[in-house]
């Protein structure tokens, strides 16, 4: 019996009518893995996905621990901070510190709360062996344990920590000009929610970070370069209807009441989702595709498949680009979330297209190479010739900002209605 609901669930999934056999068979292998009988509990996937994964080429790990810092009022504007650790990935012949080169920060994804640095290896060693640079890989404190903004405190941490490193450390500053920030899907989140934060922060008095006195405003990044940003996590927009047939998170299991059960999920209160409360999603650090404002912004890349997710990423694109922030958008036709990470897709000519872009785009930005390019560049890569094409950002298909805006609103009232009559006649029944 449950071998025929299964069977009939997948069957039920739209079906690209552009891809070959083979990227979907690879796509529904996932899809099968996700909704797999017996569900695992939050905890078993979560044990599942920050498992040690291998390097990719010749590249070295080396973890690191970043201390809290000491200072009470740090500690006050930061409401409360644990160590945070970091993994450091870099080419096995270039030296450990090399501060006055390129460092990526990179924030791995996993819907907040999966994942690990350990797990991210393929991702993290293939962009420090392209760019040149190193990268620093860190471990946020994940979700359901840890509500909003705790992960996106600990981003927010060891991006100081470069910038400004406890006495102890071993290793100099890196001077913001040469630090990029990387990561996909729901780690972009936290890296633009952390860019939000800097443009926007104010102090009225000095701020002091490991004995350093930080600076207002806080010295930004030299570039931010995020692939398949959720900037529309509660799918409010026409993409996460519209790209069903190309993506792979269809009908989310854990999202539904009858999940599996374990010690961290339902939480307590209980609360729809796992990252934060229903209403925190009308917060621009967490629906960025709300934050009205990008000015002042490093440049920013941007690349999705045809995904549900597309259209929150967009956005941020487009209200960036209309503020003269320096922006490229990169979409891939038919592709899936995350694809240079999906199994079997690894190798296909958008993944290997994919990572040299990402990574010359890191390194350009503290090479001065952007400078005198277009403010936006805006391309589409074709799914069966993997043939870029100049295409234009903003579509006359957009929808307007402010109707993005009343949507993302009234799919928290409805998340939020749909939760408590839900309560409610689970209570009933046990009435």
């Amino acid at each position: 019996m449950e071998r025929r609901k299964f069977e009939d669930k997948m069957s039920s999934f739209p079906r690209s009518k552009i891809w070959d056999e083979t990227t979907q068979r690879n796509v529904d292998r996932v899809r099968s893995y996700i909704h797999r009988h017996p569900q695992p509990t939050i905890t078993q996937l979560q044990h599942e996905s920050v498992q040690k994964r291998p390097l990719k080429g010749p590249a070295v790990a080396q973890p690191e621990t970043l201390p809290p810092p000491t200072e009470d009022d740090v500690r006050q504007a930061l409401f409360r901070t644990i160590e945070v650790p970091v993994e450091w990935i870099r080419k096995a012949e270039q030296a450990m510190d090399r501060s006055d080169d390129l460092v990526i920060l990179h924030v791995h994804g996993g819907a907040f709360f999966q994942g690990s640095p350990e797990s991210y290896r393929p991702t993290t060693s293939q962009l420090a062996l392209l760019s040149g640079g190193q990268v620093v890989s860190v471990r946020y404190r994940l979700s359901p344990q840890n509500v909003f903004p705790a992960a996106l405190l600990d981003v927010l941490v060891a991006y100081l920590s470069l910038l400004y490193p406890p006495p102890s450390s071993a290793r100099r500053p890196v001077d913001p000009s040469r630090v990029v920030f990387a990561g996909d899907s729901s780690g972009g989140v936290l890296l633009f929610g952390v860019l939000q934060f800097l443009l926007n922060v104010v102090s009225t008095r000095p701020m002091r970070f490991h004995s350093h006195e930080i600076p207002f405003p806080i010295p930004e990044p030299s570039g931010i370069a995020i692939l398949s940003l959720l900037g529309d996590a509660l799918h409010s927009l026409p993409s996460s209807e519209e790209n069903r047939g190309h993506d792979l998170f269809l009908e989310i299991p854990w999202h539904h009441r009858d999940y599996p059960s374990c010690s961290i999920w339902p939480a307590s209160p209980l609360r729809p989702d796992i990252y934060c409360s229903t209403r925190s999603f009308l917060h621009p650090l967490v629906s960025l595709a709300l934050a009205k404002s990008w000015k002042g912004a490093p440049p920013i890349w941007l690349a999705s498949g045809d995904e549900l997710f597309s259209d929150g990423a967009k956005t941020v694109a487009r209200r960036a680009a209309l503020q003269d922030v320096n922006v490229t958008w990169i979409q891939f036709e038919a592709m899936p979330h995350c694809f240079p990470a999906v199994p079997g897709l690894t190798h296909s000519s958008q993944a290997h297209m994919l990572m040299e872009k990402w990574a010359t785009f890191c390194r350009a930005c503290v090479n001065g190479k952007l400078a005198g390019r277009p403010t936006v560049q805006a391309s589409k890569v074709g799914f069966n010739d993997a043939v870029e094409q100049p295409i234009v950002l903003e579509s006359p298909d957009d929808l307007r900002f402010e109707e993005i805006e009343r949507r993302i609103k009234a799919k928290v009232d409805l998340v939020e209605r749909g939760f408590r009559e839900e309560l409610l006649n689970e209570i009933a029944v046990k009435l």
